[in-house]
Formats: structure tokens, sequence, C-alpha cells
């Protein structure tokens, strides 16, 4: 979550988040956001794209530190500037 050249930003695994490929590159590129609270925000230019809603899906299997998640989810607020977000509740850490 935190950036290899950040202060905190080291390769354990509060600062880690086991997502697929779609997920991973959608969180890199600040189009869903995850709060300290677990909750995905997903912004809304790209939930109104054909793909978009499927974004709500991701699941964690292990729990992130949410000092780690404010600092992230903070940097999305901001990259997402002008973009309201659609939040999901998702079934964190249960097995289907």
């Amino acid at each position: 979550m935190l950036p290899d050249g950040h202060p905190k930003g080291e390769p354990i695994v509060p600062n880690g988040l086991a997502l697929c490929k779609p997920h991973h590159a959608a969180f890199d590129r600040y189009f869903l956001g995850i709060r300290p609270d677990l909750v995905i925000e997903v912004r809304r230019d790209i939930m109104d794209e054909a793909d978009g809603p499927m974004l709500r899906r991701a699941r964690l299997w292990l729990r992130p530190a949410p000092d780690f998640l404010a600092e992230r989810f903070e940097v999305f607020g901001r990259r997402g500037r002008g973009h309201r977000s659609h939040c999901s509740r998702g079934r964190w850490g249960k097995r289907q």
C-alpha cells in the first residue's frame, strides 16, 4: 500500500494487499481505495464504465494495517478529487 520510497513502505504483510491483477491495477491507479474500516470505494467515473462494478468485488484474506490504509486512502481522496466515489461493503476475510 505504502510505496517502497515511503518511510513506512516496508515489504511486510500489514503493508500489503493480496489482490487479483485487475484489482491490483485499479488500486495502483487510484481507481479504487480501501478505507481503514475496510470499505472499498470506487471512483464514480470508473463505476459508470461497463466493467466498473466488478471492482466492488475485491476481497482481502489477510488484514492490512489500518494506519497504512488510512494514509493510502488519503492519497486516493486527493487523486480522485472531483470524482464522487461509490462505497461497497465486502465480506472481508470470509471464505466462501
